[in-house]
This record gives C-alpha cells, structure tokens and sequence, in this order.
C-alpha cells in the first residue's frame, strides 16, 4: 500500500476570521470554578510539603525517656525497674584502669648528656693551662693560698697541699692533663649515673630506656650502667695499671675522682609524655544496655550496685539531645529534600500531575515509617518471647521489613525514573530511622532497584507483576546482599544467625511484593493511575456500558468499535499508549446513548428525527453528546485521561451540514449566521491521544459516505479529513509533526481499504437488481436488497 503523500494539503488556516460567538449562541457559557480558600490550601505543594516533612519528623525523632525512679538503699522495689531503651554506657572505671596500666607499663626514659664530657674536658685543661700561668711568677705560701682558693672558688673542689706540690713539681704535666682527660673519656662513654640508690620508678625489676641521641634509643637494666661510685672505682683501678710513681698516681687519682660527675639523668618531661601517649592510646570502653532489662526484680531489696546502675542509665538518659532539637534537625534535613523532589518533580510534568506525584510520595513514605515502627516492635517481641534459635535476633527481623513495597507501587503506577528517586529517599529514611546503620541503608537501596527491574521485566499487564517481582527479583538479591553484608564485615557470625538473616530476606521479598499487590487498586483509584491492567479491564466488552451500546446504539456502538480498530493501529505505527487509545475510542461516542435516534448511524426504519427541528436545535442536540458523554463517564468513574479525550474528540470542529442547512434555510439579508452556534464546545485535543481518536472518527464517518469507496476515493477522503481539520486549527495543540499525520494516513488508509473493499460476485446471485437481458422478459427470480 502506497503511503498518501500528502501533495493538495493545506497547512495555512483559513483566511476568513471566525465569526466570534454570538450572545443568542447555543454554546454553554464556560464558568470558571473559584475554588474556596481551603481548596487552595490543600492543593498548595509548600502546605503539603510542611505537613509530609513536620510528620516524618515527628515519628523519625528520638522521644528521650523518662528518667527511673530512685528507691532509696535498702529498700525492697515495689515493681520491676527496666531500662527504657538502649543505652550504650561509658565504663569510667574499668577505661581508667586500662589507662593507668597503659601508662605505668612505660618505662622511665634516662638520657646521656654530651655536653658533660666537653666541660669536664674544658675545665680540665683550664686547670692545667691556669697551674702553667701560675708558675711563671715565684711560688710563694701567701699566692699559694691565693692559688687553692681560686680553684676552690672555680671548680669546686680544694686541691691538697701534698698534690699541689706534685703538680709544682711536674710543672702541670700536659702528660697528665691528656691521661687525666683520656681516663675520663672512657668512663663517660660508658655513661655514669649519680647513684643507683636513686632508681624510684622500678628500674631495678623492669630497666629504663636509655636516649644517647635523638634517633638513639635502647633499653638497659641497671646493671649495664655505672653511677659515680664504680666509676671512681674503675678509675683508680685504670690509673694503677699506669706504672706512674706513687706519687703521680695519687695525684691523678684525686684529680679524677675532682671532676668525675654523673651525665645520665632521668628524661621527665620525656616519660611524661610517652605516660600520656599511652593513656590516650586506649580507647573509652563502653558498654551496652539493652532496652527492657531487668535493674532490679519486683521484690529484691535495693543495693547499692543497683543504685550506681540506676544512676548511670539516668546520666545517660538526661544526657541525650532534647526532642525538639532533634525533630528540628530532621524536619529541615527532610524539608530540605522535599523541596529538591517537588521543583524536579513540577519540572517533568503538569502541575496537577505533579502535585498528585508529590502527595502519593509523602504519604507512602508516612506509611513505610508506620510499617517500620510497628516491624521494629513486633520483631523485639518475637525475639524475646521465642524459644527457637533461629528467631531470637532481633537484627535479623529487620530485613523482613517491608522496605520494597513504595518502589513496587512507584514501579508500576508511575515509573522507573520516579521509582528511583522513591528508592533513594526510602534508603535515606531507613539509614536513619535505623541509628545510622549503613549496611541497611545499602540493602535497601539495592533491593529497591531490584524491584525496579523486577517490575520492567515482567511488566504492567497484570497487577501480579508486583508480587512476582517480590518474589524473584527482591528475595534473591535480599539473600545476596546479606552475604556481602558479611563479606565486608569479615565477619559471618554464628551459623544459625546467618541462616536466620537470610530466611527473613526472603520473607521480606515476598512481604513486600504481597503488600504491593493488595494496594495497587487502591493507589491506582486514589491517585488516578491509568495503568495498563485497568485499561485491560475498562475495555472488556462484557462490561454493562458496552452491552447498553450495543443495544440501544448499536449503529454507534460499531462506528466506535472500528474507530478503536483504526486508532490502535496508528497509535501502535507512531509508539503513542496503544491501550489507552483504543480504550479512549471505545468510550468516546458513550454519550450518544441518551438520544441514539438523533444520530443517523442509530436510525433503521424510524424517521428522521432532525426533519422538523431547526438547524440551530439539531447542532445543539449532536454538540450534548459530548458534554453528556463526559457525564457519564464520571458517573462511571472513568480515568481523567479518558474523560479528556470523551472531551476533546471533535474539538472546536464545525458541523457542516447544519451549518450549510442553515444558510441555506435563512435569508442571510435578515438573519446573520454564525459559525461559533454550530461547532463543538471543545476544548480542542491537548494530546496525540486524543488529536488520533477525533481523526480516526472524522475518517471512519466519512468513508461511510462513500458509495463505492476505492483506494482513489479513500486516499482524497484522508486527505481532505486531515486537511480540513488542519486549516481549522484543531490539531494546533497536539504537536503532531507532518511524518507522524503521513504515518497515520497511511494506516488510515490500508485500514479502511480492508474493510471496504470490494469482492468477488457470488454466482447466481443479483443482489444489485440488475436486468438479465434485454428483452424485459420476467423471471421468477426473487430480488435482494443489499442491506451491507
């Protein structure tokens, strides 16, 4: 079939203006609906965002609990005292312990002072170099005095007569100057401490740690150490396997045992500071209360244990943040999310839409917190009062909760890309309803996109979808995610704990999937979801509106039926909703029941019912069954986008014949005819949907007209159709592009060919009354009228 290209059509409206409505104008006068000061509160996306974000908030919030009651020592309790929540507890005392030990178990630090050695090698040849310069002058008693008194003053030490005379004698050996500083060097190198008498800080059981430079470190016990008495000891020792006389000997001892001193001494600052170190090194041990044990039974006398207990979950309770600081906190955190998702919400859609969008997001996000607050306190029941290991964590419940039935819904009513967007702020939520717990934030974030895919996979056809995507889709990855949960911990934990997490990842799966499925109608009727399951099901012909058509409209009731059949087939050509078109053309013609026998597709043997009515009343009487259409399907409850298009299908479209009938009928000299009495209420068609079905009616009716409908005739029948409604500006809001309108022709055409085109003739038969020859000879053939 050759596509219709479309060469005579005209793509510039008429020149002519419309003649603007006149005041007599059968046309029902268009109201605006005021809506009340309530109306426009409730439909104010910044009034429902302060309501779903000030209700999160509020069910979210830590709600500190009341401080225990403090019986009096010795006292026997008049009822159970049980912790009111989790706590989790500084232990003060066994910290300080660990820290007191961390810091005893350092050693005391010791370091070698360098600078020693350089000074006692200083004063050494000072004394000396001074004794040199004090020999030059004559020695007399009175500078002899003066001499000892100086080096009493200077050095610290009186020198004796006896070796002053030694010295005098030798002149101040620079040979016993070097030996005297060579001798020292040793003892020094080795390193010499004042006393050992002085170790306080248990460096005769565990040694000391020994700092000869900065980078120089080892650790000594006290014997590999001297202090100034074994020093001056291996000194004199040292000097006596000199071979030097007696006297020489004496003299180097004193003046050893002179300017020996100590150059290790104990670090403080340095052992302070490694004390410290280890005390912070050790981390604050905590320890946990959990919610509904028992402090003291009914009955026990109080002591003072429980006293201290009572006193510390008290501390810790008053300690908490107040409730309205953290619910202030939340509500802006959530505040802040809710107008991010509202702006990007509005920016992909209508108003309407979106506003229905944002309210079905909020209150399923409400709901969820519900459910998880309601799970949270079955599942500490459950676990407390089963006696079967596999059920008593109380972790392991969390993920049976129903954390995938809001994507599910998002899934199938409104899409993957708001789906997701439910996930991420559904994962937020649970992250922080759940005390920060990372890991159930993940679990739910990835078991959320496996409902996604899950609903893509197995589509939207059935409501069952749901529920199988709960059950092979969530289940598997819930058992998946678990084990990596595990993995990354490096922790598995015990057998029948695992085996548990995994079991309620699964009944998770399928709760959720099972939820999801039970509210699908609901959600669907309450936010006016047109999916394709309830397109199947308001396209069922059983349906009691479609039997009352085919009744009492039945000429209608075909016209619609084959509209659908035209329609379907372009909208399935041009990837428009085939569904919610074909159901759109089944309803569009609906209102035509309350007076079929108006319509001439409805009219057998009655007589024409527009003979004696005027133009004017017989437009008015087509023109209701819009409007009359668009009533009843309210009475039925249809979707808003099926209403629209029961609405929109003729548009703001003239109807010619009346028209015409009436400048025909009226002298235009005496009475001035308008266009605007004649044409449809509209509004015109705001979408492909239903800008296809109101073609597809025109064409359908239009071929109808033709007596000997061909290829030829129906190719110029479109043509001229679309044409038509064009110039008129009927199709201005649709967006149609000239490719789509080719396609569509196209379809239009091999379509009605199919059904009206002609056939073989059958032998012996003269349905067309045809003479059988030409001497008008009678036969007794019986003749047929064809009532195709």
């Amino acid at each position: 079939m050759n596509p219709i290209p479309f060469k005579n059509l005209k793509f510039f409206k008429r020149s002519e203006p419309q003649t603007i409505k006149q005041k007599n104008s059968t046309s029902p006068p268009k109201t605006e609906i005021k809506l009340t000061y309530w109306q426009k509160l409730i439909q104010s996306p910044i009034v429902m965002l302060f309501i779903f974000v000030a209700i999160l908030a509020a069910f979210i919030s830590y709600v500190p609990s009341k401080s225990l009651s403090l019986p009096a020592e010795g006292e026997i309790a008049r009822s159970d005292i049980i912790a009111p929540a989790n706590l989790t507890v500084e232990d003060e005392e066994t910290t300080e312990n660990r820290r007191k030990e961390a810091a005893d178990a350092i050693l005391p630090v010791y370091t070698q002072d360098t600078n020693v050695f350089s000074d006692t090698e200083g004063n050494i040849r000072e004394f000396f170099n001074s004794g040199r310069e004090w020999l030059k002058e004559s020695v007399t008693v009175t500078r002899r005095e003066e001499f000892q008194k100086d080096i009493q003053e200077k050095y610290d030490f009186e020198i004796p007569s006896k070796d002053l005379r030694i010295l005098i004698k030798n002149k101040f050996s620079a040979v016993a100057e070097e030996s005297l500083i060579s001798l020292l060097g040793k003892i020094y190198a080795r390193g010499i401490i004042l006393s050992k008498n002085l170790f306080i800080y248990g460096e005769q059981e565990r040694g000391f740690n020994f700092l000869t430079g900065p980078d120089t470190e080892k650790t000594l016990k006290i014997e590999e150490i001297i202090d100034t008495k074994e020093g001056k000891e291996i000194l004199a020792e040292e000097i006596s396997q000199l071979g030097l006389h007696r006297n020489e000997t004496s003299l180097l001892k004193d003046l050893a045992n002179f300017f020996l001193s100590a150059n290790i001494t104990y670090n403080k600052t340095e052992t302070e500071a490694r004390k410290e170190q280890a005390r912070q090194s050790i981390e604050t041990i905590f320890y946990a209360i959990k919610k509904g044990k028992v402090i003291i039974r009914k009955g026990d006398e109080v002591n003072k244990e429980a006293l201290d207990y009572i006193n510390i979950i008290n501390q810790n309770l008053q300690a908490k943040p107040g409730w309205i600081t953290n619910f202030s906190g939340t509500f802006l955190l959530y505040a802040l999310l809710f107008l991010a998702l509202w702006y990007y919400i509005n920016s992909i859609m209508k108003f309407r839409r979106a506003l229905k969008i944002f309210i079905m997001m909020g209150s399923t996000l409400i709901i969820s917190v519900l459910l998880y607050k309601l799970s949270i306190f079955l599942a500490s029941i459950f676990s407390a009062s089963t006696n079967i290991s596999l059920f008593t964590y109380t972790e392991s419940y969390w993920y049976a909760f129903l954390f995938q039935f809001g994507v599910i819904l998002f899934a199938f009513l409104a899409g993957n890309q708001l789906a997701l967007i439910y996930t991420v702020l559904n994962s937020l939520l649970v992250g922080y309803l759940f005390e920060e717990n990372f890991y159930l934030m993940i679990f739910c974030l990835i078991g959320g996109l496996a409902a996604i895919y899950g609903i893509k996979y197995y589509g939207k056809h059935k409501r069952t979808s749901a529920f199988r995507a709960g059950i092979f889709f969530v289940a598997p990855i819930n058992i998946i995610v678990i084990l990596i949960i595990h993995l990354i911990r490096e922790i598995m934990g015990p057998t029948d704990l695992v085996v548990s997490e995994l079991f309620m990842g699964i009944f998770g799966g399928i709760l959720s999937g099972s939820l999801a499925f039970l509210l699908l109608p609901i959600f669907e009727n309450v936010f006016e979801f047109l999916t394709q399951t309830k397109l199947l099901e308001l396209m069922n012909t059983d349906l009691p509106i479609f039997k009352q058509m085919a009744t009492e409209a039945p000429g209608s009731y075909q016209h619609s039926l084959i509209v659908a059949s035209l329609a379907e087939r372009a909208a399935e050509e041009i990837k428009l909703d085939s569904m919610l078109v074909k159901a759109g053309a089944l309803y569009h013609d609906i209102g035509k029941i309350k007076r079929p026998e108006y319509f001439i597709e409805n009219r057998i043997e009655n007589p024409d019912m527009h003979r004696d009515l005027k133009p004017s009343m017989s437009s008015l009487v087509i023109i209701n069954h819009v409007r009359e259409g668009v009533e009843l399907a309210k009475k039925l409850k249809l979707p808003e986008k099926i209403r629209e298009i029961i609405a929109q299908h003729h548009g703001r479209s003239l109807m010619r014949f009346f028209f015409q009938k009436a400048k025909e009928k009226y002298d235009p000299e005496m009475q001035k005819i308008g266009e605007e009495s004649y044409r449809y209420a509209g509004p015109i068609p705001k979408s492909k949907e239903a800008a296809l079905i109101m073609l597809s009616d025109s064409v359908e009716a239009a071929a109808r007209s033709l007596k000997t409908p061909s290829l030829p005739s129906l190719r110029k029948l479109i043509t001229e159709v679309f044409n038509n409604y064009i110039q008129d500006g009927q199709l201005d809001d649709c967006y149609f592009s000239f490719k789509e309108l080719q396609s569509v022709a196209s379809i239009f055409l091999s379509t009605l060919y199919s059904i009206y085109h002609p056939r073989v003739e059958y032998p012996g038969f003269d349905f067309d009354m045809k003479k059988k020859n030409e001497k008008n000879k009678k036969t007794d053939g019986r003749n047929y009228k064809s009532t195709a």
